[in-house]
């Protein structure tokens, strides 16, 4: 409780405040890429999915979410293998269900 004494305008005064917190991953810039960067990841890897499959296992997407984002996280930077090795880990669930990638 505040003491009487003290109106609500000064009481604000005595709080201690933290300094502000600065963003873990290295600001606005990184994150923006980081975004980016799955976003180009999922929508390649997606493509290589057949509709058939995408039926089958509703949760696919969730999957290749998963694996997609790990990836960015550990610090992958190239859209086209972080794709690629989601669809292996996509293969490795359920080998043989996945489609070919077509020239």
């Amino acid at each position: 409780m505040r003491p009487a004494n003290i109106s609500m305008k000064t009481a604000g005064r005595h709080r201690r405040r933290e300094p502000p917190r600065k963003h873990h991953t290295g600001g606005w810039g990184r994150t923006a890429k980081n975004i980016e960067l799955y976003s180009s990841a999922y929508q390649i890897a997606w493509k290589q999915i057949s509709s058939l499959q995408k039926r089958e296992r509703p949760d696919i997407s969730l999957h290749l979410h998963a694996s997609i984002r790990l990836q960015v996280r550990k610090g992958a930077t190239n859209p086209v293998v972080i794709a690629s090795e989601a669809l292996k880990a996509l293969g490795e669930n359920e080998p043989g269900t996945l489609k070919t990638q077509e020239s």
